[in-house]
């Protein structure tokens, strides 16, 4: 089967494919975008990144993103978005992103609401959050898995994802290595998060390569 060609957005530039680095994926910058010239012709993941989905005078292109990411779910277009791109997905659609009171961090055990095979790798396994925002999902979404927040949700043809399924120690390391993240996690056990990525990043790198197999083929 000859499948869609795959182009990841690119958010933030600290925050990229990782995991999925080798699945022939085009990344494209966000910020440099036409998005009239992005069509359905592509299948298409919306990676995270530091800002909110809110942070639009800030990043102004997330107003474009917007704008683009409502018409292409409702068209039916093939999405996978993770963190960020979750919140991005909910906020274009009449779901809402917004700052939680408290940040999620470390490796978080799925509760799943509704079985769906192409995230059975997750359901006996801890993933990877770090995320200060969270969402209300869309009114048509359905809920797929929880954790405190909504982790895993689906409408139409776009599958959304709040944990990071992609990330590697490497990026865990470039996402460390700043003064604010320093600052949020203060209070919590990072070496300890780090080394139990150490020990699953074979693995997890195994079941998000599974997933990504499994979502272009769906």
């Amino acid at each position: 089967m000859k499948y869609k060609e795959t182009i990841a957005i690119v958010n933030d530039s600290d925050v990229t494919l990782g995991s999925l680095e080798n699945n022939n994926i085009k990344s494209l910058n966000a910020w440099e975008l036409n998005w009239e010239e992005m069509t359905n012709s592509h299948d298409y993941i919306i990676l995270g990144g530091h800002m909110g989905a809110y942070d639009t005078d800030k990043y102004e292109y997330l107003l474009s993103e917007n704008k683009w990411l409502s018409k292409a779910v409702d068209s039916g277009t093939k999405i996978l978005g993770i963190c960020l791109g979750s919140q991005l997905v909910a906020d274009s659609l009449d779901g809402e992103a917004y700052l939680s009171d408290e940040i999620e961090f470390g490796f978080k055990k799925l509760n799943f609401v509704r079985k769906e095979e192409i995230f059975s790798d997750f359901q006996e396994s801890e993933v990877f959050t770090w995320h200060r925002d969270t969402f209300k999902i869309p009114s048509k979404a359905k809920l797929i898995a929880e954790t405190d927040f909504p982790q895993i949700y689906k409408i139409k043809n776009t599958v959304c994802i709040q944990f990071h399924p992609e990330v590697t120690v490497e990026l865990f390391d470039k996402w460390y290595d700043s003064e604010v993240s320093k600052k949020e996690l203060k209070n919590y056990d990072v070496e300890l998060t780090r080394n139990k990525l150490i020990n699953y990043e074979n693995s997890m790198n195994q079941k998000v390569n599974s997933l990504f197999k499994k979502w272009k083929e769906t």
